[in-house]
């Protein structure tokens, strides 16, 4: 039987250059990725799957999020990586957000 095992990755000061907030090493499920504004203003941010081949696909490309707000990008939802796959997050202004993905990794 595997062992299943929780995990989280955080990533503080998300900015224009984009920051990879969790990078699978295996198959495993993203549950939860919480986002939080830190700064005064409502902003834009960019949320996006990297796979393994370098291509991207898109949760949100402009969801804006008011300023002092956190937010959960899944609402609920879950997300399966595969081994190589990345979260990354991009925003149009720097040192705007904080992040905290919650993770279940090692699953068949």
């Amino acid at each position: 039987m595997a062992a299943y095992r929780f995990n989280n990755a955080t990533a503080t000061g998300v900015g224009t250059a984009g920051t990879d907030v969790y990078s699978a090493s295996a198959k495993c499920i993203l549950i939860g990725l919480s986002i939080t504004n830190i700064t005064r203003a409502a902003l834009p941010v960019e949320v996006e799957v990297v796979k393994a081949n370098g291509s991207t696909v898109h949760l949100t490309t402009s969801g804006r999020i008011a300023g002092g707000v956190s937010v959960d990008v899944l609402s609920g939802r879950k997300l399966v990586l595969m081994s190589q796959e990345k979260v990354r997050i991009t925003s149009k202004v720097d040192n705007a957000f904080d992040c905290v993905a919650s993770i279940l990794e090692d699953v068949d």
